[in-house]
């Protein structure tokens, strides 16, 4: 009995999704092997192996648990994380001058990226019991966001703290907001630009002046985007080979192994393995977001929209960067560039993601609509 239960289980994933991002994992396992060689294999190659192999047994173990019972968690991991956030200023790590992990000896985990998990979660969680956006149930779900976020700024690291807002206005999309709410959200961020813009750090401020003409500061803020471009330039149709990398093997390339390192892929693989990448990905997305014109559930839809929109959000940053298309905000390429609070944090999603999908495919078709 309980062998054909497991059979069931198994019958009613997704292996398309799966292979897909197995796919993926491959190809971005080979690209920080390259990406960290030097004279020998890098132990930052074992430990991303060991990381993905943790991360597929995360996401095949979240996948057979019932949606409902891991919603019901919501609350406990998002005060988790929370905590471990407080705790950064405090007993963080400090790398390139941003304090965002806390050293647990072998590893450092970065409160920040797992925040995407428990936000997300929590949205679901609370927001179908909100029945009008003036309540103090409301309230308190935006301050829930607004906390971490100002935690975040404060690393500082403005490329997650954005995320945090995608999660949020994806979330609030999915429920059902109206879209004069956007309309008007995007008018006051229009006309508040200016004092943003003066709020920014002059780093960053260069970053996003850098994706205008990077070569204006050829050696500072425009270095990465130009050495970026190049590296997905010349790797032409077929790639100069692998571990032929001349921007990463020669150390042009800054941050090859984690933010950059769709510009290592490019440049070994070519044009070609590099399309049917960034097509691996979309095809993931279009494929969880179908799911929700199957599910019936609020909960489900919001959690499967939420997700995609994160999805696609992180992975067209990242891509952008490297194309040299938008601003060096420290962007990691999911299941891809090297790290593990980024491997977690999306295993965890996407395990989530595929115990809707199962649960979706398991129920009994229904034929009264016909």
């Amino acid at each position: 009995m309980v062998k054909s239960y497991i059979n069931s289980l198994i019958k009613s994933l997704d292996f398309v999704l799966v292979f897909s991002l197995f796919f993926i994992s491959c190809i971005g396992l080979l690209g920080v092997y390259s990406a960290t060689y030097s004279e020998g294999v890098s132990p930052l190659f074992f430990k991303q192996a060991l990381y993905l192999l943790f991360g597929w047994l995360l996401i095949f173990s979240l996948s057979m648990l019932k949606f409902r019972v891991l919603l019901e968690y919501a609350p406990i991991f998002y005060g988790i994380n929370l905590l471990l956030l407080v705790l950064v200023p405090f007993a963080g790590k400090t790398v390139y001058g941003a304090k965002r992990w806390i050293d647990l000896g072998p590893i450092n985990i970065q409160p920040s990226e797992l925040m995407k998990f428990s936000l997300l979660l929590l949205s679901v969680y609370i927001l179908p019991r909100i029945e009008k956006l003036r309540s103090k149930e409301f309230i308190t779900f935006s301050l829930a966001f607004a906390v971490p976020s100002v935690l975040v700024l404060k690393q500082p690291d403005l490329g997650t703290a954005t995320t945090y807002f995608v999660i949020y206005a994806s979330a609030l999309f999915f429920l059902g907001l109206k879209l004069r709410y956007f309309i008007i959200a995007f008018v006051v961020l229009v006309i508040s630009s200016p004092l943003l813009w003066s709020l920014l750090k002059d780093y960053q401020k260069s970053r996003i002046l850098a994706v205008l003409d990077p070569y204006q500061d050829y050696a500072g803020s425009g270095y990465q985007l130009i050495q970026s471009v190049i590296a997905v330039g010349s790797g032409g149709l077929w790639g100069k080979g692998f571990m032929q990398g001349t921007q990463a093997h020669l150390l042009f390339l800054p941050e090859k192994h984690t933010d950059f390192i769709f510009s290592v892929i490019a440049e070994e693989m070519g044009f070609w393995l590099s399309f049917l990448f960034i097509s691996a990905f979309f095809f993931i997305i279009w494929r969880l977001f179908s799911y929700t014109q199957k599910a019936d559930i609020k909960e489900e839809v919001l959690f499967l929209g939420t997700f995609c929109s994160l999805l696609t959000f992180q992975v067209f940053v990242n891509f952008g960067m490297a194309m040299g298309l938008v601003p060096v905000v420290g962007m990691p390429l999911p299941f891809v560039s090297y790290g593990g609070s980024a491997i977690l944090t999306f295993s965890l999603l996407f395990g989530v993601g595929l115990s809707i999908v199962r649960e979706i495919k398991s129920k009994p078709i229904n034929f009264s609509h016909g």
